[in-house]
């Protein structure tokens, strides 16, 4: 707290203690480092400047991005809140970019900005070395959000509305409503800067804050903000439990991810836990999490569900080359960045007893020596024999081009990566699939003096 000056009573009454309380629960609180506060020059963010300083012990960075998207007036908002850091003493941070040209595909000017934004406060985060980004959030946005993601369609987790805190940022303001926010700043004689698309009811949004939100009030309950409000803690509650059982049932489920795959279940393992719809649509989600991917709507999220519990091989796009693949054994995220057309390679052993090659991913090494032990098939390399009378060649090629050129073939590949998959194949009788083994057809009494040892290892920042 800053005990330069006094601060009047009825602050250190009526917001201290619940500013403090949202501040610990936050984990903010008791931070010795500085905190970076986004400030547009709005009431919201102008008073959750002003708390910080005054009732929080610790250094406050100002962040203001300038977004170009209101004209002159985006310019006279950056001048203020410049002049608002000077006044109040702390470090001062801009950046201007003009969000309607680095907008990226399919997204909004509110998206790109919101984008642009965070990256900005996360920039000043790691070059101020701040604990964390305080942003101006309060509980009307809350409500306004719960009622936004209701009215276009959601499930639990639409009904948190806004989380108080995410990764480095969090929201100390979350616990009081605009009129508390309006009542402080008017009580400090405390100027603000007013956007005036704010009242404009063409968006969603505002049509909710201006319209819905007084019409509940006054027909239905004048408490329906503080109800909606208290609904969001108890989603919140919910969901973290969920987050929480999922994320220990992934851990189970979880397997090393087979070559071009991003993240890979054991399927049998799903199988015998035997998850309720819900759980297993959170354990979906918190993989989407962990592999950054872009969120499943709610319907294509059931249609997930529904091909996991009850189809065997299937596949799933998930987003442009992202698919989810299925067969008997596995559910694989596929991240599909690689030359699908493998190309087939032969080698002449007897020019060429030893060497390296890249091939779809994998890096493969061989070389030809003394016999000294038998055949071997293991997951990442084999030794396999030659025959006088057999063709030196050694070919690779997909194993699914191999079931042209083998008879009686039968693999335990994954059907959606056969096309991609390598297998090593000696003259057709003998042959090794990396990471399921191989077979040999060769009489020990035709076997030379000769062998050929294969190591292989997949590597992704080698795909062709």
């Amino acid at each position: 707290m800053n005990t330069s000056k006094c601060i009047p009573k009825w602050i250190m009454d009526n917001y201290y203690p619940k500013f403090k309380a949202v501040g610990i629960r936050q984990g903010w609180w008791n931070s010795s480092g500085p905190i970076v506060a986004g400030v547009s020059g709005g009431p919201d963010s102008v008073a959750l400047l002003w708390l910080l300083v005054n009732l929080w012990r610790g250094k406050v960075i100002v962040a203001h991005f300038e977004h170009g998207i209101r004209g002159e007036d985006s310019l006279e908002d950056a001048a203020f809140v410049r002049g608002l850091a000077t006044e109040l003493r702390c470090p001062f941070l801009m950046e201007s970019v003009p969000v309607p040209k680095c907008r990226q595909r399919g997204e909004s000017v509110e998206e790109a900005a919101r984008r642009l934004r965070y990256a900005f406060l996360e920039q000043a985060r790691e070059k101020y070395g701040a604990s964390c980004i305080a942003v101006g959030h309060h509980k009307d946005d809350l409500v306004e959000t719960v009622l936004f993601n209701v009215i276009r369609g959601t499930g639990i987790r639409g009904v948190r509305g806004i989380p108080e805190k995410r990764g480095y940022i969090v929201r100390p303001l979350i616990e009081f409503f605009r009129s508390e926010i309006i009542e402080l700043l008017k009580g400090l004689e405390m100027a603000w800067r007013e956007d005036s698309t704010n009242i404009d009811i063409d968006y969603t949004r505002n049509k909710i804050r201006l319209q819905l939100i007084p019409l509940l009030e006054s027909e239905y309950n004048p408490k329906i903000k503080e109800h909606i409000a208290s609904l969001s803690r108890q989603a919140c509650d919910i969901t973290d439990r969920l987050e929480r059982d999922a994320s220990s049932i992934n851990e189970v489920l979880r397997r090393n991810p087979l070559p071009y795959a991003m993240a890979t279940w054991d399927r049998k393992i799903l199988q015998s836990v035997n998850l309720p719809p819900h759980l297993l649509a959170e354990c979906i989600r918190k993989q989407q999490r962990d592999l950054g991917l872009t969120t499943l709507s709610g319907n294509r999220t059931e249609l997930l569900v529904g091909l996991i519990r009850e189809r065997l091989n299937w596949r799933f796009q998930w987003e442009k080359r992202i698919e989810v693949c299925a067969d008997r054994d596995f559910i694989s995220w596929v991240d599909w960045d690689i030359e699908t057309r493998s190309p087939s390679v032969s080698i002449d052993l007897r020019s060429q007893p030893s060497g390296e090659l890249f091939w779809n991913g994998w890096e493969f090494h061989w070389n030809m020596s003394d016999r000294t032990d038998m055949p071997k098939f293991g997951m990442y390399q084999c030794c396999v024999f030659m025959c006088d009378e057999m063709d030196h060649s050694l070919e690779i090629v997909s194993v699914k081009e191999a079931h042209r050129l083998i008879d009686d073939f039968f693999d335990p590949v994954p059907w959606w990566s056969k096309q991609v998959w390598p297998i090593f194949i000696l003259s057709c009788k003998m042959w090794w699939i990396p990471l399921y083994g191989g077979s040999c057809k060769v009489r020990d009494a035709d076997r030379s003096l000769k062998r050929v040892r294969i190591k292989a290892e997949y590597k992704k920042s080698e795909r062709m």
